[in-house]
């Protein structure tokens, strides 16, 4: 029993280094799948357009808007219907015609209807189809809109903290030269050449200057956790963020000869869709007093019998086709 045991022990010793390696690999992957190993500008922004809650809001809404056109669309297409009923009677009609009293009908009866409605005419569908492809691209600038909206706001935050970790440099310069100005102030003070004004000035400047780097410091933790919310970062999670000067100094430079032109801007093209959907709205309106038209056809298929197990052996079709016309 004892040999068994250690056996088993040992067993289990052998498969726990065999699988061990796994999943400890698996648990240190599985997190970083959404976390940057270098946090450059550009990656940054990239990640915020993949994660960040209110553009995938953007695109859902842009998916959600794009199928309910194909809905409003579909009423140009026949639509088709089938319909199945059956009905027992426990009594059947009575009519007396002279003096005898005559029962009509069958105990069984079902019938089968398929019907088809084409729209000829009609202003709501006709509305959807004039007004697609303004929405769906409304829909896409609404997206763009978002994700510029999100770049914009991402690229200060980045800036912010770039420039919170300069000026903590520089903090970091200035208390050094404080310290030594420091220094040579109190050598002088105590070699007699001057008073203790230029000491405590320089004492003073020193301890202004330490605050100075600790609020800084502070506000670089705090702009960290701000550009993490901003970009939908894990919060346990660093964001190593890396940046080029060099590359930064060249980038900055702007074509100045270049004319602004208004039509290419995100903003108008908003608004110039929505005028357009508003002319296609006052269009709409004048259209109401035309009728709405429609073709439909119909075949049927009627079974009666007083027996049940008869009741589908024998078929009674009639079909019609006609028009439709309403005014609302």
């Amino acid at each position: 029993m004892q040999f068994n045991s250690t056996k088993t022990q040992f067993l289990w010793a052998i498969l726990l280094i065999l699988f061990l390696p796994t999943v400890v690999n698996a648990q240190q992957t599985e997190p970083l799948d959404s976390v940057l190993q270098s946090a450059p500008l550009d990656k940054v922004v990239q990640y915020a357009l993949e994660h960040q809650p209110a553009i995938k809001q953007a695109e859902i809404d842009q998916e959600i808007t794009n199928k309910i056109i194909k809905g409003k669309l579909a009423d140009w297409y026949p639509q088709v219907n089938f319909v199945l009923n059956y009905q027992r009677l426990f009594d059947k009609q009575a009519n007396i015609i002279g003096e005898t009293l005559v029962r009509f009908g069958a105990y069984n009866s079902s019938s089968a209807q398929l019907s088809a409605t084409q729209n000829v005419f009609n202003r709501d569908v006709l509305l959807a189809s004039t007004t697609a492809s303004k929405i769906r691209m409304q829909s896409s600038y609404n997206t763009v809109s978002a994700k510029i909206d999100m770049t914009v706001v991402v690229t200060k935050a980045f800036y912010d903290l770039l420039a919170t970790e300069q000026q903590i440099k520089v903090n970091e310069e200035s208390i050094a030269r404080l310290e030594q100005s420091l220094k040579d102030a109190f050598s002088r003070y105590e070699a007699g050449v001057s008073d203790k004004t230029d000491y405590k000035r320089a004492t003073i400047l020193l301890s202004n200057a330490k605050a100075t780097l600790k609020t800084n410091s502070e506000l670089l933790r705090v702009k960290h956790e701000y550009l993490k919310t901003v970009i939908g970062y894990p919060t346990d999670h660093d964001l190593p963020i890396q940046y080029d000067t060099l590359q930064m100094e060249t980038e900055i430079a702007l074509d100045t000869t270049e004319q602004f032109n208004h039509v290419n801007h995100i903003a108008y093209k908003v608004m110039q869709t929505q005028h357009e959907l508003q002319e296609a709205n006052v269009k709409y309106s004048k259209w109401a007093f035309l009728p709405t038209l429609n073709l439909n056809a119909n075949y049927n298929l009627n079974y009666q019998n007083d027996s049940f197990g008869s009741l589908y052996g024998t078929s009674y079709p009639y079909s019609f086709m006609g028009d439709r016309k309403s005014v609302v």
